[in-house]
C-alpha cells in the first residue's frame, strides 16, 4: 500500500516534471483564461476521450490541484459525463466501421467481448473501479442494446466516488499531504479490489479442482477395498 501511495504520488510529480506542457504554465494559461478555463478543461477532457488510448488519469488530480477539490471535482464529472456521451452515441451511431478510425482492431475485438458481458452489474463495477479505461466501457456500452438514459446514469454516478478521491487527493498535494496520503491509499485498495478477487477466484477455482481429482481417485481405491472384502 504505501509503494502505491508513494508511487500515485509520484506519477503526479513526475507528470508535472515532464509532461509535454510544463503544468504551471498551464495554470498560468486557465488564469489568463478567466472563465473561459473550466470550458476548455472540459472540453478538452471529454473530446479526448474519443481517442482512446490517451491517458487522462493524471487531469483530475491535477484539476484538483488548479481549482481545488471541489471545482476540480465538479468539472472533471462534467468532462467524464461529456466524453461518456460521446463515445456512447459514436458507437451507437456509427457502429465498429467508426471505432476501427480511432483504435486498433484489436481493441475493437476487445470491445466486442466485452459488450458480451456488458450490463447493468457490470457497468456499474466497471464505473466504480475504471481498470477498463472509461472511453473503452463507453464504446462497448454503445454497442449493446442497452438504453442511453440508464447507461448515461450509471456512468455519472459510477464516476463520482473514485473522482472524489482523485480530487482529494489533488487539493491534498498541494495543501495537506496527511489527506493526499489517505486518498492514494484509498484509490489503491480501490484498484487492488479487482486484483484480490481474480487471485481469489483462481484458488478457489484450483481448490475445487484439487478435491475432484481427491474424489476420483479415491473412488477406485474404494471399489477395489469393496471386491478384496468380498
Amino acid at each position: 500500500v504505501l509503494i502505491g501511495i508513494a508511487g500515485l504520488i509520484g506519477l503526479y510529480f513526475a507528470w508535472r516534471e515532464w509532461a509535454l506542457f510544463d503544468v504551471e504554465d498551464v495554470e498560468r494559461w486557465i488564469e489568463d483564461l478567466g472563465p473561459w478555463g473550466p470550458v476548455v478543461y472540459i472540453l478538452g477532457f471529454g473530446v479526448s476521450m474519443l481517442f482512446a488510448p490517451i491517458p487522462t488519469a493524471p487531469l483530475p488530480i491535477a484539476a484538483a490541484a488548479v481549482w481545488g477539490g471541489v471545482l476540480g471535482f465538479a468539472y472533471t464529472l462534467t468532462a467524464v459525463a461529456l466524453g461518456s456521451a460521446l463515445c456512447f452515441l459514436v458507437a451507437r451511431t456509427l457502429g465498429r466501421r467508426a471505432l476501427r478510425r480511432l483504435m486498433t482492431e484489436a481493441a475493437v475485438e476487445k470491445l466486442d467481448e466485452f459488450g458480451q458481458r456488458l450490463g447493468v452489474k457490470v457497468l456499474i463495477a466497471a464505473r466504480l473501479v475504471p481498470v477498463a479505461g472509461v472511453d473503452y466501457v463507453s464504446y462497448a456500452a454503445g454497442l449493446t442494446r442497452m438504453p442511453f438514459r440508464t447507461y448515461f446514469v450509471i456512468s455519472v454516478l459510477g464516476s463520482a466516488p473514485i473522482l472524489v478521491l482523485a480530487s482529494v487527493l489533488g487539493e491534498g498535494i498541494r495543501n495537506n499531504l496527511v489527506m493526499a496520503a489517505a486518498a492514494a491509499a484509498a484509490l489503491v485498495v480501490i484498484f487492488a479490489l479487482p486484483v484480490g478477487w481474480q487471485i481469489w477466484k483462481r484458488r478457489r477455482a484450483g481448490g475445487a479442482a484439487v478435491g475432484e481429482a481427491g474424489e476420483k481417485r479415491a473412488e477406485p481405491e474404494a471399489v477395489g477395498a469393496a471386491s478384496d472384502a468380498d
